[in-house]
Parts: C-alpha cells; sequence; structure tokens
C-alpha cells in the first residue's frame, strides 16, 4: 500500500516521467515508493509541529530531493 502511495506522490511530483512511473515495476523501484511515501508523510507531520522542527524539516526535504533524483535516473536508465 506504501509503495502505490508513493508512486502516485511521485507522479504529481514529477509530471515529466509520469508514464514511466506508471509502467515501471521492480523491487528497487518500489522500495524506492515506499521510502518516498514515508519520507514525505513525516515532513509533513514535521511541518504541522509546533514549534516546527526547522531542522528536521531541512532535512527531510533534502531526502525526498534525493529520492526524487534516484528515481529519475533510475527510470530513464531503463
Amino acid at each position: 500500500m506504501s509503495q502505490e502511495r508513493g508512486r502516485r506522490k511521485l507522479m504529481l511530483r514529477l509530471p515529466d516521467i509520469r508514464h514511466l512511473l506508471a509502467g515501471v515495476t521492480s523491487e528497487a523501484l518500489g522500495e524506492m515508493f515506499e521510502a518516498y511515501d514515508l519520507a514525505v508523510d513525516a515532513l509533513d507531520r514535521f511541518r504541522k509541529q509546533s514549534p516546527m522542527a526547522e531542522e528536521l524539516i531541512s532535512e527531510y526535504e533534502q531526502l525526498c530531493r534525493e529520492i526524487e533524483q534516484e528515481v529519475v535516473v533510475y527510470c530513464k536508465s531503463r
């Protein structure tokens, strides 16, 4: 379930490769989808906290960007 949520989130975030994300399935990509889903959920929680955890927000924003880049490279290399 988490993998599909991650796939959908990435499809919204990366419209240029949406068609690739819709059709590609692999264990490695599934793990990236799941990691992305968990990271985005955590980032949303950190943003809603009061007081905001700026350091964690920055760390998880970077993590999300890195996962996005990994997914783009993976999809374009296939």
